[in-house]
C-alpha cells in the first residue's frame, strides 16, 4: 500500500469535534486519532492536523475537505464533522481481523468461515484433517484440499462449504462411520489462527470444539499416521470436555 504524510493547517473558530470557540492561550494541546494528531494553540486561533502513514486515496479526501472550506464557519464545522467520520474509519480499521468457523448440518457436514471483526477478513485459508477410523488400515487423512477464502466483509459469513461430495471423499465415506481429526483458519492480517478438534458420525452428526491454546492457525495432527499412533489420537480427540463441544446443527441453529 502507498502512503503518504499530509499537513493541514487552517484557521477556525471551532474545536474538532465539539465546535466551541478556540480560547485564545498559550496552551498547546494534543489529540490523537489513528495516524493523525490535532495540535492546537491559542496564538493567532490556529489548529494543525498531521497524518502519517496515510493511505493515498484517504489524503486525497481531506486535502478535498480542507480546500472546500475556504475558511467559512460552516464549511469548517463541516469539515471537522468529515474528518472526525474518517479518523474514526481508520481507528476501525487498525483492529487486524479474526476469522473463526463452523459447521453446519449434521448428517453431511459443510463448513462456514465467520468473521468475527468490523475489519475486513482477506485471503482466509481453511484446513481440514479427517481419518475415518472405521478405515482401520488407511494410514492417511479423507483427501480434503487446503482451500482458500477471497475476503469477508466486517461481521460477515461465508455461505457453507461442501467438504465431502467430491468423488476422492465420498467413496471413503459409510453411515455410521466415525471421523476424527482438526480444522484450522487463519489470514495473513488475522490478529492470529483458530484450531479445532473434530468428531462426526457419518449420516448422524458430531461436533467440533476450539483449541484455545493453539493461535498458530495449525491443524493439531499425529506426529505420524500409523495405526498405533492414530489411536492415539483418537483418544485424545474424544477427551475433549463436554462443556467445550459445539454440537453441528442446520444452517439455522435447528
Amino acid at each position: 500500500m502507498k502512503l503518504c504524510t499530509i499537513t493541514a493547517i487552517f484557521v477556525t473558530l471551532v474545536t474538532i469535534g465539539a465546535f466551541p470557540a478556540f480560547s485564545q492561550s498559550t496552551t498547546q494541546e494534543n489529540q490523537r486519532g489513528g495516524d493523525c494528531s490535532v495540535n492546537i494553540t491559542g496564538n493567532d486561533n490556529t489548529a494543525s492536523l498531521v497524518c502519517t502513514g496515510v493511505d493515498v486515496k484517504l489524503a486525497a479526501q481531506v486535502r478535498a475537505i480542507l480546500n472546500g472550506t475556504r475558511r467559512n464557519e460552516s464549511a469548517v464545522k463541516e469539515m471537522s464533522e468529515k474528518l472526525d467520520r474518517i479518523l474514526k474509519q481508520m481507528d476501525k480499521e487498525a483492529i487486524p481481523p479474526l476469522v473463526g468457523l463452523r459447521f453446519v448440518y449434521p448428517k453431511s457436514p459443510a463448513l462456514i468461515l465467520v468473521n468475527q471483526t468490523e475489519a475486513i477478513a482477506r485471503n482466509i485459508k481453511w484446513t481440514i484433517v479427517l481419518w475415518n477410523m472405521d478405515l482401520p488400515d488407511r494410514d492417511n487423512p479423507l483427501p480434503i484440499p487446503v482451500s482458500s477464502f477471497d475476503w469477508l466483509r466486517p461481521n460477515g459469513e461465508s455461505g457453507p462449504l461442501n467438504l465431502f461430495d467430491s468423488p476422492t471423499v465420498s467413496p471413503l465415506l459409510k453411515p455410521g462411520n466415525r471421523l476424527y481429526g482438526s480444522a484450522s483458519v487463519s489470514c495473513p492480517e488475522c490478529s492470529r489462527g483458530r484450531t479445532y478438534l473434530i468428531y462426526i458420525v457419518w449420516g448422524e452428526g458430531g461436533w467440533f470444539a476450539e483449541a484455545q491454546n493453539e493461535q498458530s492457525g495449525g491443524v493439531i495432527v499425529p506426529n505420524n499416521f500409523s495405526k498405533e499412533v492414530r489411536t492415539e489420537y483418537f483418544k485424545m480427540v474424544e477427551g475433549v470436555p463436554a462443556q467445550l463441544r459445539m454440537s453441528i446443527v442446520g444452517l439455522r441453529g435447528e
